[in-house]
């Protein structure tokens, strides 16, 4: 599944939404070089059209795992499935298709964001592509704590496919 981080590359308007809300509320660091917004500086208002597709989610430090505290509205129709409160890697099981707790570990390394495609079975049996973008958040300290992340299905309808990437 092809990631990076150049938002030039992406087709969803949403994520680039996301990216410029991120952009634009970097703080800057000990050094004074841009860095990582807070979580503070998320305010539903300021994000009203893209609030269906996102997730928000924190991180435990040792082991390394993620915690989803919310998800859209649009996520929770697509995917038929409420993740509030579950563990990433409970939900993928021990050989996922995807990394993405990688993805996440990488963005908590980076401090960076992380987009880029994921295509996924669904339950028609057609396989469904989407968007994504991982974005780091601090909570009051340097520390990444929490991701907000975005999910864009783009044209895609769903109807009759509901995205099938969780263990039930």
């Amino acid at each position: 599944m092809p990631v990076w981080t150049d938002i030039t590359r992406n087709r969803s308007p949403r994520v680039t939404a996301l990216h410029e809300w991120w952009q634009s509320r970097r703080r800057a660091s000990r050094s004074g070089s841009p860095d990582v917004p807070d979580r503070s500086d998320l305010d539903p208002p300021d994000l009203v059209p893209l609030l269906p597709n996102l997730l928000l989610a924190e991180v435990e430090h040792d082991p390394f795992r993620i915690r989803y505290r919310l998800i859209g509205t649009r996520i929770a129709a697509v995917t038929d499935f409420e993740i509030t409160g579950r563990y990433l890697d409970d939900l993928l099981g021990p050989d996922p298709d995807i990394d993405w707790v990688d993805y996440y570990r990488t963005v908590y390394r980076s401090r960076q964001p992380l987009l880029g495609t994921a295509t996924v079975p669904t339950t028609s049996g057609n396989p469904a592509t989407y968007e994504f973008g991982i974005f780091p958040l601090t909570l009051g300290g340097e520390r990444i704590e929490q991701f907000v992340s975005i999910e864009d299905y783009l044209d895609l309808q769903f109807t009759s496919a509901l995205l099938r990437p969780w263990l039930r």
